[in-house]
C-alpha cells in the first residue's frame, strides 16, 4: 500500500510539472527568461524524483541480520486487520484444534475448543464466531473485540494457538505442505524436509511467520554456519519466495 502510494505520486507529480513547461512555453516564448526557468524547473523534478526514490527504497528495504546472528527482527507486527493470510502466514480452518488463554478474567482462564465443520468456534456468552480463514491472531483480536464491545467483560486479553505440533513449508520448495514438528527440529532440517529448494528460491529471502510476526533469513549464511540455525515451533509457517528475476 505505501509503495503503491508513493508511486502514484510520483506519477502525480511528473503530470504536474509537464503541464507546468507547456503553458510555459506559451506564456514566455520569446522571453530570456525561459530558459532559466525551464533549468529551475528541471532541478525541481529531479529533487522531486530523488525524495521519492528514497522514501520508496526506505520502505522496500529491510535491514537483514543486523546484529550477525543469521535472524533479522520481527520485520512485520499483524493486528487483527493485518495481512497473516497474504505473507503466508498460518490460516485457520475448519476441524483445527486451538487452545485459547483468556488474561484479566476469572470466569473463564483457559480453554481447548476445535473448529467445527463451519469454521465456528463456540464461546461462553458469545454466538458462534467465525474463525476459519483468520489468523490465530486475528481470531485472538476478535474475540477480544466480541467480548469488549458487547459489553460482556470490561478488559480482556486473548491468546490463540494451535494445539497440534506442527509447521507449514510454503513457497519454492519441492514438496511443500504440512509437517509433524519433531522436538529440535531447525529451519535446515524443515527446509531438507520439503525436499529442499526448487531453481527459482529466493534463498536469501526465507521468512518465519510466527504468532503475527514476521522473521527473515539468509539461508546461505546459515548453511555456511549452522550453529546460527534456529529451532522451529509449533504453528510456525516457512515461506521460500520466488526470485524476482
Amino acid at each position: 500500500m505505501i509503495i503503491t502510494t508513493i508511486i502514484t505520486h510520483i506519477i502525480r507529480t511528473i503530470t504536474i510539472v509537464r503541464r507546468v513547461k507547456y503553458w510555459m512555453r506559451v506564456v514566455l516564448k520569446n522571453r530570456g527568461i525561459f530558459d532559466q526557468r525551464i533549468t529551475a524547473m528541471r532541478k525541481f523534478i529531479f529533487s522531486t524524483v530523488f525524495l521519492f526514490s528514497v522514501l520508496l527504497t526506505g520502505c522496500v528495504i529491510q535491514p537483514v541480520n543486523p546484529s550477525g546472528t543469521g535472524a533479522s527482527q520481527p520485520l512485520i507486527e499483524q493486528g487483527e486487520q493485518g495481512s497473516d493470510v497474504t505473507l503466508g502466514g498460518l490460516v485457520l480452518k475448519p476441524l483445527d484444534p486451538l487452545y485459547i488463554r483468556f488474561s484479566g478474567i476469572l470466569e473463564q482462564q483457559q480453554l481447548e475448543v476445535t473448529i467445527d465443520e463451519n469454521g465456528e468456534i463456540n464461546l461462553l456468552h458469545l454466538e458462534p464466531i467465525m474463525a476459519a480463514g483468520l489468523s490465530p491472531s486475528q481470531l485472538a483480536a476478535k474475540i477480544e473485540r466480541l467480548y469488549i464491545e458487547g459489553g460482556i467483560y470490561k478488559t480482556v486479553s486473548v491468546n490463540v494457538t494451535m494445539t497440534a505440533k506442527v509447521f507449514y513449508v510454503q513457497g519454492e520448495v519441492n514438496q511443500p505442505g504440512q509437517f509433524p514438528l519433531s522436538s529440535g527440529t531447525t529451519l535446515l532440517q524443515a527446509i531438507a524436509g520439503a525436499r529442499g529448494y526448487t531453481p527459482f528460491a529466493w534463498e536469501s529471502r526465507v521468512t518465519i511467520t510466527r504468532h503475527g510476526k514476521v522473521y527473515r533469513f539468509n539461508m546461505k549464511d546459515l548453511e555456511k554456519n549452522p550453529s546460527l540455525d534456529v529451532k522451529i515451533e509449533a504453528g510456525d509457517v516457512i515461506k521460500v519466495p520466488q526470485k524476482p528475476w
